[in-house]
């Protein structure tokens, strides 16, 4: 609905997309290509005007929507320090079903993704002063606009004239003095040949400086359980990881065998933090001290419109827009093991007790023990787990660009006849690159002799290449040049680029007029290539850098489209005010998954005017992407536990509540694990067989659409006795099948045994003596997702005393249910009431704006978030760790003061806070809870993680 608020008042030819000739009153209202002489359509339609944008003040647009109530949590810039790529980009998620599964417009228009691969927009590449309001249609609406609208649409409305040159600045910063936010952009434009042509540009820049862990309290230093559950939570050395700068060393003692017999998690030997040998535990090493609460964003953008009416049939119109986006993660050095002891993975074999690295003292210990009558006890090498932070930084470096070209031509062509026909094309690139070693260098540089007194690499092969000695005993004992032979001389990279084109014919008007009016119908046609790759370095692709092996990515694909809507009204101003019923339908070809019809219908019942009632009931798909129909298959190590280790011939382990049958029967069922237990034997693992467990993930080209039913039931009060004032209720009912996931490949084997399905045996490969060799993770159609709600919407505004203005709006989603199936035998999750995906059971945002005869004005802004649980599965035998898990209610206050002055209001000035009452998040480390962002220490992307924030900011227009 386009509520009668002051923003979305302003509703003029510049501030509509695409059909705008004809008739001034009759408009498109985003959810339909009917143009239609009211501004309530028969789907909910949630409008964020230019002077909501202005009183929220900030400088990402994914902020300001992130505050609505049908928004859950999308990728952002608290929650993607971590990420492989990507880091600090912006996305939506409407009904918190999935950022792919939320279709992203500007104009009515695709938009080329910011992911390798996917759909999903990186909204970084909107600019907010370009905005002219922002439309959220939640609910199905593939048949109006394809595929990827199972939850939804956010649909971007440009400006397209302005006349003038107006800059704007604007700067804030936290009551700590951290995290500044800096924004300058300068719009322009300018309206010629008699109003026929429109022109305007825009060039923006931003700065986010981001916010280090330890610049708050709560994350400045490691937490965890080390000491079990019993000590609670503890933060501090006790917590610090043991992979540590010094290293933490272990005597690898083989005994007779092959397999080491020392424990590894009793520590040798160390050194202290002025590198003095110590026997035992040395320091840990606090990871929080290096990452991100909020990574760094840095945005460079230029936009530019412009539209020329040659007559009323013809209008040509080009959107224009270049976004460079910078932004960077910071993470800890890698936690290298070095040695087959170690339960990571190694990098090289132990090292050689020769090496003269060795302090002096640990030499002694190995010739004693070497010597002595009891070869069981004897050295062979030494093991270690430590962090090369003097070698090579992990961290990330983004670079991001995205182009985008949308032309074409609109117009009248009589008799309530308008078309338009459009050609948009995006590219996206994406380059992320960090600092990384490769693994046969450090074994060759930790294979060191002494040669003549000189301490050398081994392989005479290796100093040829360069090779020097490395030595780890000791913090920032590596020397430069060691450093510089191990780190590889082209940086760890992955290289992303997406490309889209998307070719568009609209045709609507009225055929013929029935007793209640003009029949409206809109018919279209579409195509649209996607092409996409992702290449990484040839060292990555071969496995050969700290890390897995990571596969390339290369596939496209492309889609026809026919589509058809009708609007047909069956009483108008009789003994009701007004009933229609609408539908649409929509065929797609893709050259992937075939033929796919999506389509809904309603009506809409005016009883009275004021009152209005409307409900929609719609089948919509989502197409599967080219990166989960075709990224190549990427090892991994995951840990896997078969459930047949330790079977004996009567035994029946892995007794539970999820398997309270045991598995003792089905593994005996497998030949080579019968053949074992024979004559009173037991089927084992020996570690090293356990730990060779590897499997594939990647995309799958059989992939089917995702499909979702969804209904919407809803009211709209317009009372003609209190003008200014909206209400509407609508429920929402979304299931969502065939939804594209992996198993857990844990799980994955456990349901093989005991179901024998082949959904989950085809992922399970076992070899000639019965033991898992791999477990994937290929994606499948598989999951389920069930939700519903009721959204409230009220905006009440109103000229007050002389001349003075008041202007209130409401969001309140009331969550009824979201239940998720991850497979067919998974059990049925109720998530509701969990903070972590944004699923709160109640979530109100309300604005209240007062306006004084002068340009003054006052906004107070409230979000409120109910109680809710960290994870509804979170349990804990720690009765204050499981309180935590509880979270109370949250309730963010913002305030803003403006002043708009001067000849025609060309000049402003605003000041404002944010989380005025400085409301912390609450105290959620991870471990032991998962759903917190890793740095954080709390739920990072749905509580404010930055406190009390300052800002200001001028406005002036020449």
């Amino acid at each position: 609905m386009l509520a009668p608020h002051a923003s979305a008042q302003s509703q003029d030819d510049t501030a509509l997309p695409a059909a705008q000739a004809g008739t001034p009153d009759d408009i498109v209202v985003t959810g339909s290509r009917i143009a239609r002489p009211d501004l309530t359509g028969s789907v909910p339609v949630a409008v964020v005007g230019a002077a909501d944008i202005q009183a929220d003040a900030a400088l990402n647009i994914q902020d300001t929507l992130n505050q609505l109530p049908q928004f859950g949590v999308g990728t952002s810039r608290t929650n993607s320090n971590f990420n492989t790529s990507g880091n600090g980009t912006a996305t939506l998620n409407l009904r918190s079903l999935g950022n792919n599964r939320t279709l992203t417009l500007v104009n009515g228009r695709r938009y080329v993704a910011g992911f390798a691969g996917q759909s999903t927009v990186d909204v970084n590449n909107i600019p907010t002063d370009f905005i002219q309001r922002i439309d959220v249609v939640t609910g199905g609406a593939s048949s109006v606009y394809g595929s990827d609208a199972i939850a939804g649409v956010v649909n971007f409305i440009m400006r397209d004239s302005f006349d003038g040159v107006q800059l704007r600045a604007q700067s804030g910063v936290t009551e700590q003095g951290d995290n500044g936010r800096y924004l300058v952009t300068l719009t322009g434009g300018s309206t010629l040949a008699d109003g026929r042509w429109k022109m305007i540009g825009n060039l923006t820049y931003d700065r986010d400086q981001g916010l280090r862990s330890n610049a708050r309290a709560r994350s400045a230093e490691d937490c965890g359980t080390p000491l079990g559950n019993a000590a609670g939570i503890i933060c501090g050395p006790a917590s610090y990881s043991v992979f540590g700068p010094q290293g933490q060393f272990y005597y690898d003692v083989r005994g007779t065998g092959a397999t080491p017999t020392t424990n590894i998690n009793t520590s040798s030997f160390s050194f202290d933090g002025t590198n003095n040998l110590i026997f035992g535990t040395g320091p840990g090493f606090n990871r929080n001290a290096e990452r991100f609460i909020s990574v760094p964003v840095e945005r460079y953008m230029a936009a530019f419109n412009t539209t020329f009416e040659i007559s009323p049939a013809a209008t040509l119109f080009l959107e224009t827009n270049y976004n460079k986006v910078k932004s960077r993660s910071s993470l800890e050095p890698s936690a290298i093991s070095i040695g087959s002891a170690l339960p990571s993975t190694d990098v090289t074999s132990s090292i050689a007790i020769t090496n003269p690295f060795i302090p002096a003292p640990v030499q002694a210990i190995i010739a004693a023990r070497n010597s002595d009558a009891d070869p069981t006890n004897d050295i062979v090498g030494i093991t270690a787990r430590r962090r090369f932070n003097e070698v090579f930084d992990r961290s990330n470096v983004n670079d991001r660009d995205t182009l985008r070209f949308a032309g074409g031509i609109r117009g009248d062509v009589g008799g309530g006849w308008r078309y338009d026909a459009s050609y948009v094309f995006g590219r996206f690139q994406d380059y992320t690159a960090s600092e990384t070693a490769i693994k046969s260098r450090i074994a060759e540089a930790l294979d060191v002799v002494s040669v003549n007194g000189q301490f050398v690499c081994r392989s005479e092969a290796a100093r040829a290449a360069g090779c020097r000695p490395l030595n780890i005993f000791g913090a920032n004992s590596a020397s430069p040049e060691a450093s510089a032979y191990v780190v590889s001389p082209i940086p760890r990279s992955l290289r992303v680029v997406n490309q889209q084109h998307v070719a568009t014919v609209n045709l609507s008007g009225s055929p013929f007029s029935l007793w209640a009016g003009d029949v409206g119908i809109a018919v279209g046609a579409e195509y649209r290539k996607e092409k996409a790759s992702s290449d990484n370095d040839a060292l990555t692709n071969a496995g050969l850098n700290i890390g897995n092996l990571t596969q390339d990515l290369a596939g496209e694909f492309d889609v026809w489209e026919a589509y058809g809507e009708v609007n047909l009204p069956l009483i108008r101003d009789s003994f009701v005010k007004y009933l229609g019923l609408i539908g649409a339908v929509r065929y797609s070809d893709y050259s992937t998954v075939g033929s796919v019809v999506s389509w809904n219908a309603g009506a809409e019942f005016e009883p009275v005017d004021g009152l209005k009632f409307r409900g929609v009931y719609a089948r919509a798909n989502r197409a599967p992407n080219v990166s989960e129909l075709f990224q190549a298959a990427n090892e991994t190590f995951a840990t896997i536990t078969d459930p047949c280790n330790g079977v004996t011939a009567t035994n029946n382990p892995g007794v539970s509540a999820t398997f309270p049958g045991g598995f003792g029967d089905a593994c005996r069922r497998l030949p080579a694990v019968q053949a074992a237990v024979a004559n009173g034997g037991t089927f084992n693992y020996s570690l090293a067989q356990q730990q060779a467990i590897n499997g594939f993930v990647g995309g799958n080209p059989g992939l089917a659409e995702e499909t979702a039913n969804t209904l919407t039931l809803g009211g709209v009060l317009t009372p003609r006795f209190l003008p200014g004032f909206s209400l509407t209720v609508d429920y929402y009912n979304i299931k969502l099948d065939g939804a594209i996931a992996t198993l857990g490949r844990q799980f994955t084997v456990q349901q093989c045994l005991q179901s024998n399905d082949p959904v989950f045996c085809s992922q399970v490969i076992r070899g000639a003596d019965g033991r898992i060799a791999t477990v994937n993770g290929t994606l499948i159609n598989v999951a389920q997702t069930k939700t519903d709600g009721i959204d409230f919407q009220a905006r009440y505004g109103a000229g007050v005393f002389n001349g003075d203005r008041i202007d209130l709006s409401v969001y309140y989603t009331m969550l009824l249910r979201y239940k998720t199936q991850a497979n067919p035998a998974a059990a049925v999750v109720e998530n509701r009431g969990t903070a972590g995906s944004g699923l709160h059971k109640h979530r109100v945002f309300g604005r209240l704006t007062y306006t004084v005869d002068g340009g003054f004005s006052a906004t107070w802004q409230a979000n409120y978030l109910s109680p809710a649980v960290s994870s509804v599965t979170f349990t804990n035998s720690n009765a204050a760790i499981e309180a935590l898990n509880r979270i109370p209610a949250y309730s963010y206050h913002d305030l803003q003061l403006r002043w708009d002055g001067g000849t025609d209001k060309k000049f402003g000035f605003y000041v404002g806070v944010d989380n005025i009452f400085d409301k912390q998040p609450p105290y959620l480390p991870n471990p032991p809870f998962s759903n917190s962002i890793t740095g954080t220490e709390t739920q990072a992307d749905v509580y404010d993680v930055f406190g009390r924030r300052f800002y200001a900011g001028i406005r002036a227009k020449f």
